[in-house]
């Protein structure tokens, strides 16, 4: 176990004002960990045990509670009606008409709803109509690099700047294992990894994904996996996606190519980021980029094959900027694109991520869209590099690690 302390923050933040708070992502990311730290924090508080109801709609023992009409009725029976229930429910998915459920509780107004969910069709298809403006979602990511290096580091926070005496092999490592919890837990022990990677993997592959194609051909869908993985921070379409397997032998259609990575998106294996035009203000709808959940996928998708390393770093850049603010596009100003795009409470950002700029070309090849941007929005441009400038005429440039844990 590791402290995430900024979920916890954001659900005390919703606590009791009447909003759902619905935690999504991959499995295995910590959601249930989450919410039981949660739960653990309202008992400390001296909420009692019976106003807290907590189920787990995946296991043997709540497999009952998946019929909407009895879940409803089993949390009913153990209202405190003078005082607030606090109600918990991991994979809130698995029940048909969950938005129903909630929708009365909500109304009732007796109740405080948290719930976790594996697949998007939770918010889109249950959620969305019944409880438009009364639930807030709250994306729950693989262990940031900061949080990889407390796991590492006994639990313990790496100093007040993050600073651990073996972090550049850490980042390594982390590249490497991913940040899916367990996984992090078992990093030095490579086959028990794998073993762990490879159960988690073919469940969101064979599980959440096959939940939104109904019948899928696993073949077509590692093929289209290895190709997302070995293109990330590529820009990609359906089009170009079924033209590239039909040279490995899959036929397919765009129409199918599209159905696969929506699938892919629904069950939070890959992010889907589109293009915001910095010109017009406007999100284009081609040539999206796509980033994995976890990189501890990318070797078993990939075997000994090895996926260019500044995807690799976009990948984990991407997640961060996702865990910091919220909303992240790439930028499009004419042929130039800007790596992120960030939107939130404190403004605009642009990022972009580069292996390497000691060569005076790739620098310049870095900065162009940066310096493109004649706005006064912050701009960075992170590396690996350990020396060099740190600045370009207003341009930050910031080693990725040190960025990371900063």
């Amino acid at each position: 176990m590791t402290n995430r302390p900024h979920y916890l923050l954001r659900l005390e933040r919703y606590r009791d004002t009447g909003l759902v708070k619905v935690l999504t992502g991959m499995r295995r990311t910590g959601k249930s960990a989450i919410l039981r730290s949660y739960r653990d924090q309202l008992l400390e508080e001296g909420i009692a045990p019976e106003r807290i109801v907590s189920l787990n709609l995946e296991i043997a023992d709540h497999a009952e509670l998946r019929d909407a009409n009895k879940l409803l009725a089993y949390v009913r029976e153990r209202c405190d009606h003078d005082q607030t229930t606090y109600v918990f429910v991991d994979e809130a998915q698995e029940v048909a008409g969950i938005g129903q459920v909630v929708y009365t509780l909500a109304e009732d107004g007796r109740y405080d709803l948290y719930l976790t969910g594996s697949h998007t069709r939770l918010i889109e298809r249950e959620l969305l109509d019944v409880m438009a403006g009364r639930y807030v979602e709250i994306p729950v990511f693989s262990l940031s690099f900061l949080e990889y290096l407390s796991l590492a580091n006994g639990g313990q926070r790496a100093g007040a700047n993050g600073q651990h005496a073996n972090r550049r092999q850490l980042f390594n490592q982390y590249l490497q294992c991913g940040g899916l919890p367990s996984a992090a837990a078992l990093a030095s022990n490579r086959y028990a990894l794998f073993e762990y990677l490879d159960g988690v993997y073919h469940t969101v592959l064979r599980r959440d994904v096959a939940a939104s194609l109904g019948k899928e051909d696993p073949v077509l869908l590692d093929a289209i996996v290895r190709l997302l993985i070995n293109n990330l921070g590529q820009p990609v379409s359906a089009n170009g996606i079924s033209k590239g397997l039909a040279q490995v032998g899959h036929q397919c259609s765009d129409d199918t190519v599209a159905r696969y990575l929506d699938a892919l998106v629904d069950a939070h294996a890959f992010y889907r980021v589109r293009r915001f035009d910095l010109k017009a203000k406007t999100l284009l709808k081609t040539q999206e980029r796509y980033y994995l959940a976890d990189l501890g996928f990318r070797n078993l998708a990939l075997g000994a094959q090895q996926a260019p390393l500044v995807g690799l770093l976009e990948n984990v850049v991407y997640l961060e900027l996702r865990r910091r603010h919220g909303e992240v596009h790439v930028g499009k100003h004419y042929a130039r694109h800007i790596c992120f795009v960030t939107h939130d409470a404190e403004g605009t950002a642009y990022y972009q991520v580069a292996t390497s700029v000691l060569d005076p070309s790739e620098l310049e090849r870095a900065l162009a869209p940066l310096r493109a941007e004649r706005d006064n929005y912050p701009k960075t441009l992170l590396t690996l590099d350990e020396v060099g400038v740190t600045s370009h005429e207003g341009i930050a440039q910031r080693n990725i690690v040190d960025w990371l844990v900063g």
